[in-house]
């Protein structure tokens, strides 16, 4: 079995432009695990690019630097073939130095970060914009540079380029969004996720897929998409072609990828402000309400979080509203205190 190659050797291979595309995967799942990696990344980058400008010297400009420092520790004109070999070395040095340089501080950067979470072709060379719907916020509704329109959802972060690129339009997202794609066969349209990545040409798909969630939601309502999904190495473990009315649900947990046949119109009724749930855990439900109202729902009995249950509410209701509709079998009592909510069995 080949050896697992290091971040720190991942990011030498990218800053050389000498990366595969399963490496580039991987490195990208690294970065996307926490803000600290993608600071780091970006600041080791930047150093790079600095210090390109020294393999840039031309022949004149090594032979200068190099007299300079024979003058300043006083050798002769004429030098043994010792110090010639040694000039020598001293060129390739200088011609070299970036790399060196940055090799080191990688080296010694990686030492202080947990590298524990696609692809990063342009994201560097294009000026990217970043849209934050806030927790409890009401939709967001996008039009991008292609004609592409995107609904965000509350709390939801969005980044997208001011313009795409010649080869794909490339777009990220963490949170759940309602994608209307132009059509372009000869430009794929990218949604890059955690973990998951979707390509199309043109299309209608719901996409609820939060960082912090412990799963992944991605519903076709119209057209045709391929979906992607890698493990925690960045490794693919799964590649579907969705139909109309398909929906696929990834765990990030135990990574595991199901698909199944759904009523595909009950996925974005949230953007016409409601809420429609069909046979639905109690467990996902909540995580939904939370972030439609900015609360934190506290609910720890496991025998509460696997009852099911099917209803529509609109979100101009109150919280107290919407529990009250969901809990019409009376099977939990619940309590408010500013934004906490605290439901247990009756």
């Amino acid at each position: 079995m080949p050896e697992k190659i290091s971040i720190e050797e991942l990011i030498i291979r990218y800053l050389s432009k000498d990366i595969r595309e399963k490496e580039l995967k991987e490195l990208y799942v690294w970065i996307q695990d926490s803000e600290e990696n993608k600071r780091q990344f970006f600041k080791l980058k930047n150093i790079h690019d600095s210090f390109q400008k020294a393999q840039l010297m031309d022949e004149n400009e090594i032979e200068d630097s190099w007299n300079r420092m024979c003058s300043k520790i006083n050798l002769p004109n004429n030098l043994p073939d010792t110090y010639r070999r040694k000039k020598t070395i001293y060129k390739a040095l200088i011609q070299y130095a970036a790399v060196i340089l940055i090799t080191f501080t990688i080296g010694w950067s990686i030492g202080k970060w947990k590298a524990t979470d696609m692809q990063l072709s342009s994201i560097e060379e294009i000026t990217f914009n970043e849209i934050n719907v806030e927790k409890g916020g009401k939709p967001n509704t996008l039009i991008l540079s292609d004609g592409s329109k995107v609904k965000l959802n509350a709390a939801t972060i969005f980044r997208y380029p001011t313009s795409f690129s010649d080869q794909k339009r490339e777009v990220f997202l963490n949170g759940e969004a309602f994608f209307e794609v132009a059509g372009n066969e000869q430009k794929p349209f990218v949604v890059n996720l955690k973990q998951q990545s979707i390509t199309v040409l043109g299309t209608e798909f719901n996409v609820e897929a939060y960082h912090e969630s412990t799963y992944s939601i991605i519903t076709l309502l119209s057209g045709k998409i391929s979906l992607e999904t890698f493990n925690k190495k960045g490794e693919a473990i799964s590649q579907l072609m969705l139909r109309p009315n398909q929906k696929v649900f990834f765990n990030f947990e135990d990574e595991t990828v199901s698909l199944e046949n759904v009523d595909a119109s009950l996925s974005n009724v949230w953007i016409n402000g409601e809420y429609k749930f069909k046979d639905e855990p109690l467990l996902l439900i909540v995580k939904r309400l939370e972030k439609y109202y900015d609360v934190n729902i506290h609910l720890e009995d496991e025998n509460l979080k696997k009852i099911r249950y099917t209803g529509t509410f609109s979100l101009n209701q109150s919280i107290r509203d919407v529990l009250h509709i969901i809990n019409y079998e009376r099977q939990f009592v619940y309590k408010k205190t500013g934004k906490d909510v605290f439901i247990t069995p009756r």
